[in-house]
């Protein structure tokens, strides 16, 4: 069950915190446009701030160089990023020669609407030193800020129930979409649901299905960042022309990778980062060793994280995104802790349940490492050495007052 609990910030009290801005908009322009009898208006007030890092480029094309000795030829790119929002621009450090140039660049830019495209271009330039007028334009990444803030295949239907619906990774011009079917509250099989959070935990299902490893989710994933009003995975680059941007390997996409975080006016996140789990016991017979992921449930959501081989001090580094009450006064987190297997059914190992309130969160206080139980009980999981299991997690707590 992914609904929030009492109490929590429901995706439609968020999409109607979208639409009272939009409204709110157009009564100021109306007004403005009254009294002046002029269509130039002031920019509408900020919905929200939107944190954008780039993260790095894989498969970059070769570019062409030009030498007064040895005339044109073929070379690495030499590769910056340029992002625009709002007509405010930020821009990368030049890296030298690479074909997957790393950059870990983080801008924050306010968005007034919903639909404004966040703009990625991946330059070429010619020294390192600074960037030319006539740099050469590698690849470009388009994004509206709502495919941030809404869930990953979820639509209102005009019948107020949400849907979801799939297309298969890397699906050709005209595949049909597949509507995706669920569990409704009372465990029904459905394909309408009455929050967009069931909907998005319909299509996971579905993807997870038919993508398996390459299903993009919206409650788990590879990336380091997963959750509500977060987007973290890689882009395909585009030519001016729209057509895909071939890299280095032929017929493989030059691809880009960016996190991207919205932060709402009004709405509190709060963010659960599952680290490492330590001293796990051996599970693997033959290896002896395990094959690690979790579930961290928390405010009514439950999450998977991405899965470690072979260790008994799996390292997950993943962080899991909700959004909370101000005044809150109290959450559970969950996170249990299986081990997969290939062909039997998966072993769960042991659970860490953690109870706070939001506040205690702020500046690293709740940081630290968890013993784990054993699956409904009161026993510590503990390795062949007798050692305690443990589970590393960190938390950061984002008021809505302090992002104003």
């Amino acid at each position: 069950d992914i609904t929030p609990e009492k109490g929590g910030v429901t995706f439609n009290e968020l999409s109607a915190q979208v639409g009272q801005q939009v409204r709110k908009r157009g009564s100021i322009m109306s007004m403005l446009s009254s009294a002046t009898g002029s269509t130039t208006m002031r920019p509408s007030p900020a919905i929200g701030r939107m944190e954008v890092t780039i993260i790095q480029a894989h498969n970059l094309p070769q570019v062409i160089w030009s030498s007064g000795k040895d005339g044109e030829f073929l070379g690495l790119p030499q590769a910056y990023c340029v992002f625009t929002l709002n007509k405010l621009t930020a821009q990368t450090v030049i890296n030298k020669r690479d074909w997957s140039p790393s950059w870990n660049h983080t801008v924050s830019i306010d968005v007034r609407d919903v639909w404004q495209v966040c703009s990625l271009k991946v330059m070429h330039s010619k020294t390192l030193s600074r960037t030319h007028n006539d740099d050469f334009t590698i690849g470009n990444v388009s994004l509206p800020a709502g495919q941030v803030i809404n869930w990953r295949g979820v639509s209102l239907g005009v019948d107020g129930y949400w849907r979801a619906f799939h297309r298969p990774y890397n699906a050709g011009a005209g595949t049909i979409y597949t509507v995706c079917q669920g569990r409704d509250r009372d465990g029904a099989e459905c394909d309408r649901f009455e929050t967009a959070e069931e909907a998005a935990s319909a299509y996971d299902d579905v993807a997870s299905k038919r993508d398996r490893e390459m299903a993009s989710l919206n409650f788990s994933g590879e990336g380091d960042y997963v959750g509500q009003h977060v987007k973290e995975e890689e882009f395909p680059l585009a030519g001016e022309d729209g057509v895909r941007v071939d890299g280095v390997q032929a017929g493989v996409a030059a691809m880009i990778r960016l996190r991207l975080k919205f932060f709402m006016r009004g709405v509190s996140y709060l963010e659960v980062t599952l680290e490492r789990a330590a001293s796990l016991p051996k599970m693997d017979a033959g290896l002896g060793s395990c094959d690690a992921y979790c579930h961290a449930i928390v405010g009514g959501y439950t999450f998977k994280s991405r899965l470690v081989r072979n260790s008994l001090d799996p390292k997950f580094q993943q962080t899991f995104r909700i959004n909370v009450k101000d005044e809150q006064e109290a959450l559970e987190l969950k996170v249990q802790i299986w081990d997969w297997d290939r062909f039997d059914e998966d072993d769960h190992m042991g659970d860490a349940v953690v109870r706070f309130a939001p506040r205690d969160c702020e500046n690293g206080a709740l940081d630290g490492a968890f013993p784990l139980m054993k699956p409904q009980s009161d026993v510590a999981l503990k390795n062949g050495k007798g050692q305690g299991s443990q589970l590393h997690l960190r938390f950061a707590y984002f008021p809505s007052y302090k992002l104003e």
